[in-house]
């Protein structure tokens, strides 16, 4: 238009040959949208409603595990992206819907403005979740993508000429493993994906890990995947031994994978107090 220069739009696909996203399904509830009316958002519809209502009769700590989760990725991105470890380039690997308290770039870049942050998820929601944010927020710098991937093969994704685009992966990267870990059922699977991550991340990198633990109510956490019916994202609880085995190949900074409540608590979510009742775990590891 006029002469203008086009500009490369933030909102780019890339389907692996052997991958289709999951069907985008309102009438089905889905574990993101579940999480969002858990922590008080607006993007979720009835099916969702009625199986947290269903999950919280079987397991009424449910919300108290989500608060517990946001809060520790929120003080881990902080950290992570503090001007003290010099990252300018962030990259989330999983599924994610932006909660009240924002997306996780508007968070990265309230700290470092020209930092570029890209997602990668298979989920339709997410990524439509994910326009709709990027389409909405003011970008005075740096940029903000969402890349339509199987993030549960990161090897492709990282290796591809679309990322190498956006990111830089000779220098280090600000890394999020949120909604990853516990949607890759098989565990084969996930310590191959693991794996690549760490063979293709440059010295420096920081990655924020977390996994949903086995719910202590007997039976809870199949039952929810029950309620989920056919259930494509993978959801997976494990043991919190189970999950330190899978990611021993990497190296934590104090306090090492624990708790989310033990993780640094501020005073902002569940605290340690109740951290036999938020069974969700976390920490972050140096490459």
């Amino acid at each position: 238009m006029g002469g203008q220069e086009s500009r490369p739009s933030a909102w780019d696909f890339q389907f692996g040959t052997r991958w289709h996203p999951p069907q985008l399904t309102f009438d089905h509830p889905h574990p993101l949208r579940m999480r969002d009316h858990l922590l008080g958002g607006k993007d979720n519809y009835q099916a969702d409603r009625e199986a947290v209502e269903a999950t919280l009769a079987l397991y009424p700590d449910y919300r108290l595990l989500c608060q517990a989760g946001e809060a520790f990725v929120r003080r881990a991105l902080t950290w992570v992206a503090g001007r003290e470890h010099g990252l300018t380039q962030f990259l989330h690997l999983g599924t994610f819907i932006p909660t009240l308290r924002g997306s996780y770039d508007s968070q990265v870049r309230a700290l470092c403005p020209e930092a570029t942050f890209v997602y990668v998820t298979d989920d339709s929601i997410s990524a439509a979740h994910g326009r709709g944010v990027l389409a909405a927020q003011a970008r005075p710098r740096g940029e903000v993508y969402v890349q339509l991937a199987d993030f549960r093969e990161p090897g492709p994704v990282l290796r591809g000429p679309w990322l190498k685009e956006k990111l830089d992966l000779r220098r280090p990267v600000g890394v999020l493993l949120v909604g990853m870990l516990d949607c890759i059922a098989d565990d084969a699977r996930l310590t191959l994906a693991l794996a690549e991550l760490r063979d293709v991340l440059a010295p420096g990198s920081l990655v924020v890990i977390q996994h949903t633990l086995d719910y202590p109510a007997r039976g809870a956490a199949r039952k929810t995947r029950e309620l989920l019916g056919h259930n494509p994202f993978q959801f997976t609880t494990r043991p919190l031994p189970r999950v330190r085995e899978l990611v021993s190949g990497f190296r934590f900074v104090e306090p090492g994978f624990v708790p989310c409540t033990a993780w640094r608590p501020d005073g902002v979510g569940p605290g340690r107090e109740l951290e036999a009742r938020c069974p969700v775990a976390g920490g972050v590891a140096q490459i």
